[in-house]
């Protein structure tokens, strides 16, 4: 997957719908609808948008969320990475039980970080459907580097088709999505073609792969997703502007469901200032 950081000489705001600096914040759980691929699809959004809006809050903040479900189900949202007490942490049946139908639950916890982190969704599959949404948390003292400009990047994964049947197929059969799958075809023509010493070994390493209940193409396991920016595909083509010979911070967040994210931008050097 590959996006641009365009240079041009004017400002602009990334698509994540910004925040002030404030203690209290509202937040509504509601559904919505996208389309990627030409496929429409409906997913769950933080304030009709996903990613959600930004919180950035201040180290030493308290904090006040006020979270409003909107759905005919249960919803949460973890604050991930967050230090906080385990009652506000947000996870059901663990921290509480969730938010109800039609009900708003408050959370409360002070800032005692910085960095970049992100809240999800935490009921059912909901963080695949949409759920999600980046923290930044200002340091109490100043960075120990500068920078011009900054633009947080949430990096995601989509699949066209619902989560719930996706997880539904891969408990029928955990291979369902591995379309590359050896035969006894390809056994045969690996047998044929191994040297007279090495025919054993193939047969041998076929029966380990069979104990094991694996395939050796089984990297993932769901394919087909579409790659998403800032909740933008490439063909989308999310672009963060800035002007020549600025120093640009920018915050990965992966919020995938199974993606590891190779971030590259080609002909320039970057330097891992933070990682939190």
């Amino acid at each position: 997957m590959r996006f641009k950081l365009a240079g041009l000489l004017i400002a602009t705001s990334s698509l994540i719908a910004p925040a002030a600096l404030a203690d209290v914040y509202n937040l509504e759980i509601d559904q919505f609808e996208r389309t990627v691929d030409g496929k429409t699809l409906t997913g769950v959004s933080i304030n009709g948008t996903s990613p959600g809006p930004l919180l950035r809050l201040r180290e030493g903040e308290d904090v006040t969320i006020n979270v409003t479900n909107t759905l005919d189900v249960d919803t949460s949202l973890h604050w991930h990475g967050i230090i906080l007490d385990a009652g506000m942490d947000g996870v059901p049946g663990i921290s509480f039980d969730g938010i109800a139908p039609g009900e708003t639950y408050t959370y409360n916890f002070t800032a005692n970080q910085s960095g970049t982190y992100w809240y999800h969704g935490h009921s059912a599959l909901q963080e695949q459907e949409g759920v999600f949404a980046p923290i930044i948390i200002e340091p109490a003292k100043p960075d120990p580097f500068e920078y011009d400009r900054e633009h947080v990047i949430i990096l995601a994964d989509w699949l066209n088709d619902s989560p719930y049947k996706a997880l539904a197929n891969l408990k029928k059969r955990s291979n369902y999505y591995n379309y590359n799958r050896r035969t006894v075809f390809d056994l045969w023509r690996d047998w044929r073609n191994a040297d007279r010493g090495e025919k054993t070994d193939v047969i041998q390493e076929r029966l380990a792969w069979g104990r094991m209940r694996m395939d050796p193409t089984d990297i993932v396991d769901i394919t087909g997703y579409s790659f998403l920016v800032n909740g933008e595909t490439p063909e989308d083509n999310w672009n963060g502007f800035f002007e020549a010979g600025e120093k640009v911070r920018l915050r990965f967040i992966n919020a995938a469901a199974m993606t590891y994210f190779d971030v590259k931008i080609p002909g320039l050097k970057m330097t891992v200032v933070q990682a939190d």
